[in-house]
């Protein structure tokens, strides 16, 4: 049988610069007999939601079909080998990941697991991020204090935390042997190591690929950003947010072109958490080193450094926020200019009515005091 290799998350572990480089080497990839199935990302996406069962009533008639056609697009991938990756699969319930492999062994296909891991101190403030990009409003120390309180549990918040639970959960399903474990390096060390790693579990040789530059990576936001938008977030009406709609302007626009990799403080972990993390990663790195999982890289990789723990206590002052939405909104007026200019016509009644004053007084008035 081919091999079928379900790269199912962790979050925030490098999924997003591994699936860039694989989806634009498709054709490539093809050529040396590896299949990227599906072949967008937005349709993985919808592959995950429909094998959890999260699929919406306005999500497009096209996500219910993903799923459904999966062990057809297996089966007439002619490769050698195949690779389905979407971070947020691992969470799935027993039921759901019999579905999903039940699709794949349709397919003529061998699943192969592949989980990348990331230590705990780097990935936690990664994921609260990417918790505000989808909307929530949660606050980071509310957020590290609330994961404390339901480890050890199926809480949607530690699902994707709990490499033991996680890979567990799979193993019930896949031999343990066909489990793949990549630990994402520390920083420092090489940018392409993390790459060469998971190429080596799919059999894929790097120079395969069309781009393999780490640099155009996910631009994270910085602690008064992330509060901007936290503080957005909390402003909309519950009646106005739908998924598909805030994922384009929410996530895609505000927090990445406008607010992302802008100046500001780092998001770390509060040092009152290190010694609680500490002693979580290590149950992690013993859990694995037995469990006959295939760990791919040094599981020490897992350990946070030093360099990850806050010697602050990770709050933003109301000035510091002030001063993060106005750097936004004239990020927004000024790229509006230059459009403008590279259009060569004024500013019109369309600009004004985009950026009317009473809506920009609106967003500062709500951000003050959330």
């Amino acid at each position: 049988m081919r091999p079928v290799y379900l790269h199912i998350g962790l979050q925030k572990t490098g999924t997003s610069y591994l699936q860039r480089l694989f989806l634009g080497s498709a054709e490539q990839l093809a050529g040396h007999g590896f299949d990227v199935v599906p072949d967008q990302r937005r349709s993985a996406y919808w592959l995950m939601l429909d094998v959890r069962d999260r699929l919406k009533p306005h999500d497009p008639a096209q996500a219910r079909e993903v799923l459904a056609g999966l062990a057809q697009a297996l089966s007439d991938a002619g490769g050698r080998a195949a690779l389905v990756s979407e971070e947020s699969l691992s969470p799935a319930e027993d039921a759901q990941i019999e579905r999903l492999l039940a699709a794949c062994a349709a397919g003529d296909r061998e699943p192969h697991v592949v989980l990348s891991v990331r230590d705990l101190a780097r990935q936690i403030p990664s994921v609260w991020q990417q918790l505000l990009q989808s909307g929530r409003t949660i606050t980071y120390p509310h957020y590290v204090r609330r994961l404390r309180e339901v480890q050890g549990t199926d809480a949607p918040i530690w699902r994707q935390k709990d490499i033991a639970a996680v890979v567990d959960k799979w193993a019930r399903h896949v031999p343990p042997e066909r489990i793949h474990v990549v630990t994402v390096p520390p920083p420092g060390s090489d940018q392409t190591l993390l790459l060469r790693r998971y190429c080596s579990v799919l059999g894929v040789e790097p120079d395969w690929l069309v781009e393999t530059d780490p640099g155009r990576a996910n631009r994270g936001l910085r602690l008064e950003q992330s509060e901007v938008l936290r503080r957005v977030n909390d402003a909309i009406p519950e009646n106005l947010f739908r998924r598909d709609l805030y994922g384009d302007i929410g996530k895609r626009w505000l927090s990445v072109q406008v607010l992302g990799g802008t100046e500001g403080r780092r998001i770390l972990l509060p040092a009152e958490h290190a010694e609680w993390c500490q002693e979580t990663s290590r149950g992690y790195v013993e859990h694995l080193r037995t469990s006959g999982v295939d760990v791919v890289g040094e599981l020490e990789d897992l350990l946070p450094r030093p360099e990850s723990i806050a010697d602050d206590d990770q709050e933003v002052s109301e000035e510091q926020v002030a001063q993060a939405a106005v750097a936004a909104l004239s990020t927004i007026v000024n790229t509006r200019l230059e459009r403008g200019q590279e259009a060569s016509s004024p500013a019109g009644p369309e600009a004004e009515e985009t950026l009317a004053p009473g809506a920009v007084r609106s967003l500062v008035s709500r951000l003050r005091g959330r």
